[in-house]
């Protein structure tokens, strides 16, 4: 790839608040709130102090909005970020060197964490069985004939 000329393509993007909003669908003012409540924080500052944001922020963005539609509440995403960013560098590669004590979370915390993961899982598992099972009834009785007889299931799709 060609890059213009003085641009060095090891540095990240930068982002302003509203370059976010714009690339991740997700409004301005629920972005702020988001900032507010530390589950993003800018990756550089301007001289001006003008707040900048890499690339991992829209990764972030993602896992925020992910997360609150599978239940979580915004305490347990805000915990997830804190270990999230203790984990990884903010350009979004892994801290193989992390240690514990880098986590800023109890171990209470982080057992809540796995039980709710893992209730998580459970359900996801539970909804993807019956999808599943929806989707070879409707492609049996109402998908066009080449479709509906060809109809392989697929490994792990269960009984209807």
């Amino acid at each position: 790839m060609c890059y213009p000329k003085g641009v060095d393509p090891s540095l990240p993007s930068l982002y302003t608040l509203s370059d976010l909003a714009r690339l991740s669908g997700v409004s301005r003012r629920i972005l702020q709130h988001y900032a507010k409540l530390g589950l993003l924080e800018p990756g550089a500052l301007t001289h001006g102090g003008r707040k900048l944001y890499t690339d991992f922020a829209l990764y972030l963005i993602q896992d925020i909005q992910d997360l609150n539609q599978l239940g979580f509440t915004l305490e347990e995403i805000r915990k997830i970020m804190v270990l999230k960013k203790a984990i990884f560098h903010p350009d979004g590669t892994y801290r193989a060197d992390w240690r514990r004590e880098d986590i800023p979370l109890s171990d209470a915390d982080l057992l809540a964490m796995w039980a709710k993961t893992g209730e998580v899982l459970s359900s996801m598992e539970r909804q993807e069985r019956m999808i599943r099972r929806f989707h070879r009834f409707l492609t049996k009785h109402f998908a066009p004939k080449e479709v509906g007889h060809g109809f392989q299931p697929e490994p792990g799709d269960g009984g209807a």
